[in-house]
């Protein structure tokens, strides 16, 4: 039998990024006051996004309460909740193919686990204990801190590439798919797309200019280290989109809403909780943006059932991928290792 098991030691690469202490010292207190700002106003948009959904819950109340439950398709719902398992390990594919050319080279079954069972992490207070869990765990194979830092940046870079290409694409194939969104309508005719495209270069030179000092960040400008990135988030927000359309048509006859809409409103909405730290797991800030685009469609009442159905579905599935993932994954690994 062949074996899947790749060196864990990390291979010499000329891109593998040299850490400079030097540097690091210097900008320490630029990344920790960029930080401590991200996560304070992360945190005042979650508190402000609970507040905003108990509201709507409040006001829609009794259209939800009257609602017949017992007419759910399951069989659309289970397809629901397997998209969005599978858009988990999609999402868990992007950390080992970071690394990988930083030379560490882990077994898929490893990377995978890693990945998978630090994910539940997500939903502490903060939205980046996954990120410190999967750092822990990737020490262990001689991965430093350092290095899984700025995959996570590389993360953030092509979740931003990949939502921005989707949206695209999708405005491309039909561009009235927007017209009722509230953003838009409010805007003159012909100004939403010019404004996006300058916020896109502003966070860009901002970025560019956070970071100017930083060897490690200059090494990351190359095609390389985003190709594989940007292509396992593409995929990973298509199938959480279709989970979401998919959960839509679990309602039968309820709402009607078309597949491209669907898929790009929850990519959109996925991308802002995952990028915007303080809320765990993206709660609030993701059921905000999906009542915002959705109630222009299926109306208020129908949106806020939507949003908070998905959600639970989706915790349940964090939590149940996350368990499996130990227990299968880390644990074998262990056993074999032994």
């Amino acid at each position: 039998m062949v074996s899947h098991r790749f060196v864990t030691e990390p291979m010499a690469s000329p891109a593998a990024p040299e850490i400079s202490d030097k540097l690091l010292a210097q900008s320490k207190v630029r990344q920790s006051l960029l930080r401590k700002s991200a996560y304070l106003v992360g945190s005042i948009l979650f508190a402000l996004a609970i507040f905003y959904i108990a509201a709507k819950v409040r006001d829609n109340w009794p259209a939800i309460a009257s609602y017949d439950w017992h007419g759910l398709n399951y069989s659309w719902l289970a397809l629901a909740a397997g998209a969005y398992g599978c858009s988990l390990v999609t999402t868990a594919m992007v950390w080992p193919s970071v690394i990988a050319k930083w030379g560490h080279r882990l077994a898929l079954r490893k990377a995978l686990g890693i990945g998978l069972v630090a994910q539940i992490g997500k939903y502490l207070p903060g939205n980046v204990a996954h990120y410190f869990g999967r750092a822990a765990l990737a020490k262990q194979n001689k991965i430093s801190f350092a290095q899984s830092g700025l995959s996570t940046i590389v993360e953030f870079g092509a979740a931003l590439s990949a939502v921005s290409l989707l949206v695209g694409s999708a405005s491309l194939l039909n561009g009235s798919i927007w017209a009722d969104a509230p953003i838009v309508s409010v805007l003159p005719d012909g100004l939403f797309w010019p404004l996006a495209i300058l916020l896109l270069i502003v966070m860009i030179a901002f970025a560019a200019f956070a970071f100017r000092q930083s060897p490690e960040i200059r090494s990351l400008l190359s095609i390389d280290f985003w190709i594989a990135p940007i292509c396992w988030l593409t995929i990973s927000f298509l199938l959480a989109g279709f989970s979401f359309y998919a959960l839509v048509i679990a309602f039968p006859g309820a709402w009607s809403i078309p597949i491209i809409s669907a898929v790009m409103i929850y990519a959109i909405a996925w991308a802002a909780g995952f990028l915007i730290p303080g809320a765990p797991a993206g709660l609030g800030v993701r059921e905000v943006i999906l009542l915002t685009l959705l109630t222009p469609i299926v109306g208020a009442a129908a949106a806020v059932m939507l949003s908070i159905v998905h959600r639970l579905m989706s915790a349940i599935v964090d939590l149940t991928v996350s368990a499996l993932a130990a227990t299968l994954l880390l644990n074998k690994e262990h056993i074999h290792a032994n």
